[in-house]
């Protein structure tokens, strides 16, 4: 007779955790070496929780709880309060002598919320002596819930070296719990964290903050490889002038900088210049023209070329910035840069946040091309990064370039741009 399969052994998970699968999508479960193994609680692969499968009880419990990927916490639905798990802390120390049992009250928008340090609740005891990591872990903890170890080493003092138990004997456990009076999983936490810290810290810069972790993976971004030589190869001889030591000080800093800050710092060498080379040129036009014999009979010809150069010196910022490149940069080195990130240069580009801009040029652009079209698209698509780091939103619009990792990674690509534009002008000999 054919094998009958339609009464097989039901799931753990959805015997005794139907709630808990619905308050965690992103949770994943198995059964290994007759272990009952939750995975993915914060969306890593290293960490996961391992039950005996006869813990019924304990098992009915975590249906109470949720976890959320960017935050070490537990949150308890059935009590509809946030535990942020923190640490232990020596009671008669500052400065966790002034905040260990802080509690207080914050309003924001239409909710009240309850804030309290105290003790760590049962539930996360019970977590952390079944929390894993995988060998694969680089450190214990690695990137998310690091809490745990504390907690689990406090329940096994015996198994523990004396110097661990004097630690532990010293100090006192904490978690920082949040009790609000709206749905607990309908709450936007981030938003709510944001505030709560920005409040922490205003009124004590030693307060210990919820910790609201980024994307755990940025978005994809194509690899690049930066361009090695300007030319072919180092050359075996230089004459140099001396440079503007501000703008010196600039490019070294810039030079190891993170990328946004690097970006930052090449932008305020164009700036810098914009201002300055700007006005050393006109100054220098205008001690020829008064030292020229010829002025005093005022010809048209040299009066219209000084009221040119008197002009110039009431340019705008903006105007200044570009006249500044197009003086002293080549085109075609920077074009050196654009080509070796074609790809990239010929896609519009959407940061995380809403703002766009449009490709730098397009796939079949060549260098003689790029000399007529360079200018002045380029300094404005790197006005405007510049500005909506600078400023939050670019002034023109409602879009803006948030401080995440992908963000970074996609203005990293236009740093070798601004990085060459910023070098040109540091080495022009302006007087």
């Amino acid at each position: 007779m054919p094998e009958d399969h339609t009464h097989e052994s039901a799931k753990i998970e959805d015997l005794y955790l139907s709630d808990f699968q619905r308050n965690n999508p992103q949770c994943k479960f198995s059964i290994d070496e007759n272990k009952f193994i939750i995975e993915q609680a914060w969306l890593v692969d290293d960490v996961r929780f391992v039950f005996d499968p006869k813990e019924v009880e304990l098992l009915r419990d975590i249906n109470n709880i949720a976890f959320r990927p960017r935050f070490d916490a537990i949150f308890h639905v059935d009590l509809n309060e946030v535990e942020f798990l923190y640490t232990y802390l020596k009671p008669d120390e500052e400065p966790a002598r002034s905040y260990i049992d802080r509690c207080f009250t914050f309003n924001l928008l239409g909710d009240t919320l309850e804030c309290c340090f105290k003790e760590p609740s049962s539930r996360l005891f019970e977590l952390a002596k079944r929390i894993r990591w995988l060998p694969s872990t680089p450190s214990i903890g690695g990137t998310v819930a690091r809490q745990f170890p504390a907690f689990r080493d406090a329940q096994r003092l015996e198994s523990l070296p004396e110097r661990a138990k004097q630690y532990f004997a010293e100090r006192v456990p904490r978690s920082f719990f949040v009790k609000t009076q709206k749905p607990l999983l309908d709450c936007d936490w981030e938003l709510l964290s944001r505030h709560i810290n920005f409040h922490m810290r205003y009124y004590d810069r030693r307060t210990p903050v919820i910790e609201v972790r980024c994307e755990n993976e940025p978005k994809k971004v194509e690899a690049f490889s930066e361009r090695r030589f300007l030319a072919d190869s180092f050359p075996t001889a230089m004459a140099a002038h001396e440079i503007d030591d501000f703008i010196l000080q600039l490019m070294e800093t810039a030079a190891t900088a993170s990328p946004r800050f690097a970006f930052i710092y090449y932008y305020q060498v164009i700036e810098y210049a914009g201002f300055y080379f700007v006005d050393e040129k006109s100054k220098k036009q205008i001690r020829q023209f008064l030292t020229d014999p010829a002025m005093v009979m005022c010809p048209e010809d040299k009066v219209s070329e000084l009221l040119t150069v008197l002009s110039d010196l009431q340019r705008s910022d903006d105007v200044r910035i570009s006249r500044v490149i197009e003086d002293y940069c080549d085109p075609s080195i920077v074009w050196r840069e654009i080509e070796n990130d074609r790809v990239f240069f010929s896609s519009p580009v959407e940061f995380e946040g809403g703002y766009q801009l449009s490709a730098l040029i397009a796939g079949d652009t060549s260098v003689d091309t790029w000399q007529t079209m360079w200018m002045p698209k380029t300094i404005q698509q790197l006005t405007k990064i510049r500005n909506c780091l600078v400023h939050g939103r670019e002034r023109r619009q409602s879009q803006v370039i948030l401080p995440t990792r992908t963000n970074t990674k996609l203005v990293e690509r236009y740093v070798p741009v601004i990085r060459r534009i910023a070098e040109q002008i540091a080495l022009a000999k302006v007087s």
